[in-house]
């Protein structure tokens, strides 16, 4: 049964900008209104540019949220253009192939090539 939901930007940081604050209150009120406990990794809320410039960053959460038993699922906040930057950090971690676990992963656009990249690795 999913309880925790791993909030991850793997795309964009627009989430962590705040003309969208009201959006992403909405969103985790929703998940919150379902039963859910939506948790953001550290770097999610970061913003445009810090996602941008970081996708080492990107991939920690992602690893963080694979290792962490506490969360059941991780839900990419939104898709974007930028998730390919990510692949010497996912494909090239031993770290991420060792904490690889069956947790919904969730995500559009973008994360496809996620999705992809996760079905490599295992």
């Amino acid at each position: 049964m999913v309880s925790t939901i791993g909030i991850i930007s793997l795309s964009s940081g627009i989430i962590g900008e705040d003309f969208v604050k009201h959006e992403v209150d909405l969103g985790v009120q929703r998940l919150k209104d379902l039963g859910l406990n939506p948790i953001f990794l550290p770097h999610s809320l970061k913003g445009l540019d810090f996602i941008k410039e970081h996708p080492e960053a990107r991939a920690e959460d992602l690893i963080q949220a694979f290792s962490d038993d506490s969360i059941d699922m991780i839900l990419c906040a939104i898709g974007g253009n930028d998730t390919y930057r990510l692949l010497p950090y996912i494909f090239e971690n031993d770290q991420l192939q060792k904490v690889i676990k069956q947790k919904i992963f969730l995500g559009f656009s973008d994360t496809t090539m996620n999705h992809l990249m996760l079905h490599k690795l295992g």
